[in-house]
């Protein structure tokens, strides 16, 4: 028994090399898929049993759609040999044992196609599908048509008053294309994957695991859950960034947000985290919405308009909040800021901690709160504080010469207040730096607005 099981893995180290949490492994060779997916045969998918590999399987099915036809062709077998009885009839001919389909792997057999692994890993074999780029041909067009409404939008509401907005979003829209234009095509990251496969799962009536992944998993449900689509959607939360950039600055100085786009974009720190998809350009997305919506809504003297503002308000609020839970402290800092209106803080406030609690007792506490400073906290303070120079510089001149002259009160309070929040605890949570970015551009431009005579 005891030399059964040594060359049971001899043959695993040479047939089919151990991998890490990281890794991806090809049986006999990646050439033989690759030879796959280059042919026209027609393919079919068979899932495990588990509601994961039924959410994995759905992702590869969509995903090799996009290059052929389904029909009665290859057989590509996904899961692993304890939730897929096709898998276990024919894994004994490769001569591992069984817990090796345990691991990341893609693996050729007379002619069928097994992707393996488990609930923990099986997201890795996404990398096989890397080089793969065809984008359904409705896509496009949904991604073309979406794009260009956009922008026809937000240029017709800034072309409203006098001032110069509109010429500048027309630049801003210009600047967006090009950059689409020319990038190279974002990729995704493993602890995106890791929410891909949830959501995945959940589309195909698994349970939820996350805010995100439930919300993902619900468009899954009418969108395939393709990378082509994906890389659309990103790009479409970019142009919201951009767009609604222009509703941080004052209204009546609506130009003014073309400043914030450039003092947001400018910085290669907060660039980066848009050259790959991790979830980072969604939460963005939410808080500049929102960030909007607290800087223009004038809440109502009448109580059902009001109650219908701070509606809107909460659900982007806890929407923003779903996809970044660090985000909950929006409506602290709205509340004391805008310390006046009671009855309305009263119901934000009553309307964001009821659905925080329920999100809390549906998903759990989120995990991986940090316990300490992050190692690198001080490093990615430096290169913050680096790459925001600019507004940084901009925002001290605008003090000393202000003095006693600016107004902190307000939309400029909050954005203030939000800073001072943020940024430190960016120190232990450095996912948090993009945010800061947007923050202080807001608030730059705010300060700068306020020292203008006649402001």
């Amino acid at each position: 028994m005891k030399w059964t099981l040594v060359l049971a893995t001899l043959i695993l180290l040479i047939a089919l090399p151990l991998v890490s949490a990281g890794e991806l492994s090809y049986y006999p060779n990646r050439e033989a898929f690759q030879a796959f997916l280059n042919s026209s045969s027609p393919y079919t998918v068979v899932a495990g049993n588990d509601a994961w590999a039924r959410g994995w399987a759905y992702y590869v099915d969509e995903r090799l759609y996009t290059i052929k036809p389904h029909g009665n062709g290859t057989l590509v077998l996904v899961g692993n040999v304890y939730n897929n009885p096709q898998m276990a009839s024919l894994w004994n001919l490769t001569g591992l044992p069984a817990n090796a389909s345990l691991l990341p792997s893609i693996v050729i057999l007379n002619g069928t196609v097994l992707i393996t692994g488990s609930e923990n890993n099986i997201y890795l074999t996404e990398k096989a599908f890397a080089g793969l780029w065809n984008p359904p041909r409705g896509s496009v067009v949904a991604f073309l048509i979406l794009t260009s409404a956009l922008i026809l939008t937000f240029l017709l509401a800034l072309r409203r008053d006098d001032s110069h907005a509109g010429s500048f979003y027309i630049l801003t829209a210009s600047l967006f294309v090009l950059w689409y234009l020319t990038a190279r095509r974002p990729a995704l990251t493993e602890g995106f994957l890791r929410y891909l496969l949830q959501a995945v799962t959940f589309s195909v009536g698994g349970s939820p695991k996350s805010p995100l992944s439930t919300i993902m998993g619900t468009v899954f449900r009418f969108v395939p859950p393709i990378e082509e689509n994906i890389i659309f959607v990103h790009w479409i939360l970019i142009l919201l960034i951009a767009s609604f950039s222009f509703y941080l600055a004052p209204k009546r100085a609506r130009e003014l947000g073309f400043l914030i786009f450039g003092l947001e974009f400018v910085a290669p720190m907060f660039r980066e985290n848009l050259y790959h998809i991790s979830g980072s350009a969604l939460g963005l997305a939410g808080l500049v919405i929102t960030l909007a919506i607290v800087n223009n809504v004038t809440f109502s003297p009448e109580k059902w308009k009001a109650l219908l503002q701070t509606l809107v308000l909460s659900t982007f609020t806890l929407l923003t909040i779903a996809i970044n839970p660090y985000l909950v402290l929006i409506p602290i800092a709205f509340v004391i800021t805008f310390p006046k209106r009671h009855l309305r803080n009263y119901a934000y406030l009553l309307i964001i901690g009821a659905g925080v609690l329920l999100m809390y007792l549906r998903f759990g506490v989120p995990v991986g709160l940090p316990t300490g400073m992050d190692p690198n906290g001080l490093r990615n303070l430096e290169r913050f504080l680096f790459n925001s120079a600019l507004a940084l510089m901009a925002m001290a001149y605008v003090m000393a010469a202000g003095k006693r002259g600016i107004k902190m009160k307000g939309q400029t309070a909050f954005l203030l207040l939000m800073t001072i929040l943020y940024l430190p605890a960016a120190l232990f949570v450095p996912s948090l730096f993009p945010y800061c970015f947007v923050l202080i551009a807001a608030l730059t431009v705010r300060l700068i607005h306020g020292l203008t005579p006649g402001t």
